[in-house]
């Protein structure tokens, strides 16, 4: 449902329509509360549905760097390209490599002509595309946005709209779904749009005995809806749990001696092969990994090849820490330090974001515009050239590398490395954890 929250929540500020892009022009801000959005790119989101406009046509500039997915998450099925399988990637880590291209979006049993076009499959009515803008200095974002804005999106067959590229990052939008009996009902609204088939069968008759089922009128009863409120309210809170105790999941963690967490489970010591393919299932017995699925979608959204990529300076590596370096958990009244050494492995920039424990929205303090610091950002180094940040509500004396949280409130943490480099798959670089210290000292 995280998918589906995105949309009706961006829609209400931007507009609907397959050529409406809700542009993060200023960068991505806490008063946009998605689910561990990346503050140190540009943010360009589409949400199509194939149903009204039939396959769609992107037309791709050189160097630009998107994704494609279905309303479940799943990267679209892409061309198999010199024995290599695309799904979902556009742009650098896609079948055009950089050098821009046209695609296709067809529906599943689409049998018309697709010659000349990189052809993806999309299962589900709605289309998820996610551009992403970069930019080298922190006080010029034109490139980013100039390099979003350059995508086109039309239709193969009949009218085509203009672009509008809604500029968004002052505008307040909650695009999560609800944690309350209020889920079904959106989840109703899910239902209906899409086809019968893009949930299997048994799935469909879980849902058609709480009375969700095509053709059909959602009405519960006033007792109903208190135990869908209870069941909302309880599974809101496993998934929650299984996110903040991932760190104790078999082949979770990035280190062993680390709280840095995985976002796919990934063999120790062999960075190099992830355990779940992109659809969450165990790559040697085929089952879907649940806890790994429920820490990935209670906390985050959409996944490609590109994410998941073991091609040194190919797509991104994350890791997620919810508890300090005893085992505790992050907390905004705390102070916390934490070590990056010299030169970390990364290509185009790594950053170190805050995210809300409860929202997993940016982390929203008073007078703090962006919950992260990135590489891009004139930080203060060490000697050595390592980075100390120091993480609590208020700043310790003269220390720079701030980030700023919310006593009260729980927060958990994402480093990225964009373009990873060998040091990273041999395992050799390896971030500090969060280090609770004195705010006195």
């Amino acid at each position: 449902m995280n998918m589906f929250a995105m949309k009706e929540g961006l829609q209400k500020v931007a507009g609907t329509g397959y050529n409406v892009m809700s542009v993060f022009e200023k960068r991505l801000k806490p008063n946009t509360v998605i689910t561990t959005p990346n503050s140190d790119v540009i943010y360009g989101l589409t949400f199509a549905d194939l149903s009204a406009t039939g396959p769609l046509v992107l037309e791709v500039p050189p160097r630009l760097q998107a994704l494609m997915d279905d309303f479940w998450h799943r990267p679209l099925t892409g061309p198999v390209i010199d024995g290599r399988r695309y799904l979902g990637d556009v742009g650098i880590p896609g079948p055009d490599r950089g050098k821009g291209g046209r695609y296709l979006i067809v529906p599943d049993g689409y049998e018309g002509d697709t010659e000349g076009y990189f052809a993806f499959t999309c299962p589900t009515h709605g289309v998820f595309i996610f551009v992403r803008g970069f930019f080298s200095s922190v006080e010029n974002l034109k490139p980013g946005v100039a390099s979003v804005e350059s995508l086109m999106i039309r239709p193969l067959e009949g009218g085509v709209e203009p672009m509008r590229f809604e500029h968004v990052s002052d505008l307040p939008a909650n695009a999560l779904f609800p944690a309350d009996g209020v889920y079904f009902e959106m989840l109703d609204r899910f239902i209906r749009s899409e086809p019968s088939d893009a949930v299997d069968p048994y799935m469909h008759g879980m849902l058609a005995a709480l009375g969700i089922a095509k053709g059909q009128t959602f009405a519960p009863t006033d007792r109903q809806r208190e135990l869908l409120d209870l069941a909302a309210h309880t599974g809101w809170r496993m998934a929650k749990n299984i996110a903040g105790n991932f760190d104790g999941q078999d082949k979770a963690l990035w280190w062993s001696d680390r709280r840095w967490v995985a976002h796919v489970k990934t063999e120790p010591d062999d960075f190099m092969h992830t355990l779940l393919d992109e659809q969450w299932r165990d790559r040697t017995t085929g089952h879907t990994d649940v806890d790994a699925k429920a820490h990935m979608f209670i906390n985050h959204y959409s996944i490609s090849t590109g994410m998941m990529s073991s091609i040194v300076g190919m797509g991104a590596k994350y890791g997620n820490a919810y508890k300090d370096s005893d085992g505790a958990y992050l907390k905004g009244e705390n102070t916390y330090r934490l070590d990056m050494p010299p030169n970390p492995p990364a290509n185009l920039f790594w950053s170190v974001t805050l995210y809300d424990a409860e929202t997993a929205g940016g982390v929203d303090a008073e007078g703090q515009e962006y919950p992260s610091l990135n590489s891009m950002n004139d930080l203060d180094c060490n000697s050595d050239g390592s980075v100390t940040f120091h993480i609590g509500p208020n700043p310790p004396v003269g220390a720079k590398n701030w980030l700023k949280t919310v006593p009260g409130r729980g927060w958990f943490s994402l480093f990225r490395f964009y373009g990873p480099d060998q040091e990273f798959f041999d395992g050799k670089y390896r971030p500090g954890d969060f280090v609770k210290v004195d705010p006195r000292s």
